[in-house]
């Protein structure tokens, strides 16, 4: 055997050896070029441009491991064809392929999707794009006011202000550039929006903007220098109109801030009613009001005054900027009318009669009950005296006849006794019979 035959690989391994050499040539004349992505929010629908006719299409998808490559759709003949992980998230039409529209749009984008994709047209690549699916960070904020947007990244603590890059980006068109120390602006954005390159030099690239519009609304990105995005990846800023809530009782007034200056609109919902009508509306040097407002509304420091309110006044009032054609202010009134209180003050007469009523008769009770005490009081005390009386009257009988018996009168001890004359012989042997119990009847005789 010789060294070459020694050294002969096994044909299975010079099968597999020459197997991975033809998928990695297959791969790298596949593999699209790097070209500008789509960026795209999460649930949001992406679409990957494509124009060129042909009559058999097909998109394909690279995977996360290397060489990995997947048929996510295909139109041959007529028929279309999605991979399972797509159904019902691409659109297929006949008439735009054969009319050569052959872009791929994906509808409810999720995170997963990123990646990339490109077309294949009768066998010939085209279109290769790369999708980037952005999880922005939501911000709402009043017409008018100040937005903050965040964004973090790593940068110099040293870097001087000459060499500080950042770079924010509204849907694709530049908001601000700061470079060189200098800032530029994009349209719209003059003088309103700024970034700060002290805070630069902590990491923060944030952007601020005064004085917000509704067209500010959208979705915001900042970049350094070498091209990547900062923390978090996109900004989604909402503008809304400013919301104000008032209650107030019948015949008051009430303010309504028109937040712009003229010329502006208000319009007025009442209640469940589903369309605004108009009320007023405010130039630069008149005022006029529909007939019903024209004696209660007036202008008081770029305001609305609206006096004698009404339960009929009770909706929303909505103010509209002449210029932008935007709603800027939401006012919503409440207004409780003055007869509707009539309930609970009655209610609360009638509850306090009752309690007069209750206290009135406690009174009365207590009085009575005291008046009978003391009546029973003195009739106890009158019968007690009588009684007493009638006990020292006897007493006082008692004795003084006592005292008769023990101490018979002088003229009774005058006589002897042998010279008193006998009972048979006296004239007067009735006139005097109870001479020992009647005090009055001895005296007499």
């Amino acid at each position: 055997m010789t060294v070459c035959q020694s050294l002969a690989l096994p044909q299975t391994l010079r099968l597999a050896m020459l197997r991975w050499i033809l998928t990695l040539f297959v791969a790298l004349t596949t593999l699209p070029s790097v070209t500008h992505a789509v960026t795209v929010q999460l649930g949001h629908s992406a679409t990957v441009s494509c124009h060129v006719n042909c009559s058999t299409v097909t998109w394909w998808s690279k995977g996360i491991e290397v060489f990995q490559i997947f048929q996510i759709f295909e139109f041959s003949e007529g028929k279309c064809t999605v991979a399972p992980e797509f159904k019902d998230r691409i659109e297929c039409s006949e008439e735009k392929i054969r009319g050569g529209d052959v872009s791929l749009t994906i509808t409810s984008v999720m995170y997963n999707d990123r990646g990339w994709y490109y077309c294949s047209c009768d066998g010939k690549d085209q279109c290769d794009r790369r999708i980037e699916v952005l999880v922005p960070t939501s911000l709402r904020t009043s017409f008018g006011g100040k937005a903050m947007l965040p964004c973090y990244a790593e940068t110099d603590k040293r870097t001087a202000d000459s060499s500080v890059y950042v770079l924010w980006e509204k849907e694709g068109q530049q908001v601000l550039k700061l470079e060189n120390g200098k800032m530029s602006y994009g349209s719209g954005f003059e003088q309103r929006a700024t970034v700060s390159a002290e805070s630069y030099r902590k990491g923060d690239l944030s952007l601020t903007i005064d004085r917000v519009r509704f067209s500010d609304s959208g979705l915001y990105r900042c970049f350094l220098k070498d091209g990547e995005h900062g923390y978090p990846d996109a900004t989604t800023l909402t503008v809304e109109a400013h919301q104000y809530g008032h209650h107030k009782k019948a015949a008051d007034s009430v303010l309504l801030d028109l937040v712009v200056l003229p010329p502006v609109m208000v319009y007025f919902k009442e209640g469940e009613a589903t369309a605004d009508s108009w009320m007023c509306t405010m130039l630069r040097d008149t005022f006029h009001c529909k007939p019903g407002y024209e004696q209660r509304a007036a202008i008081m420091n770029n305001s609305l005054m609206l006096s004698k309110l009404s339960e009929a006044d009770s909706g929303t009032y909505k103010v509209k900027d002449v210029r932008s054609g935007e709603v800027v202010a939401i006012h919503k009134l409440a207004v409780i009318d003055l007869p509707s209180q009539k309930i609970p003050w009655v209610a609360a007469s009638i509850f306090c009669v009752i309690i007069v009523i209750l206290l009135g008769a406690v009174i009365f009770f207590v009085c009575r009950q005291k008046r009978q005490r003391q009546a029973e009081q003195r009739k106890q005390l009158e019968e007690k005296a009588n009684y007493v009386t009638e006990q020292e009257l006897v007493q006082l009988s008692i004795q003084q006849t006592e005292s008769s018996v023990r101490s018979p009168h002088p003229w009774a001890q005058s006589k002897p006794v042998n010279s008193l004359p006998a009972l048979e012989d006296s004239p007067d042997e009735d006139s005097c019979p109870n001479q020992v119990n009647d005090l009055d009847r001895d005296t007499h005789c």
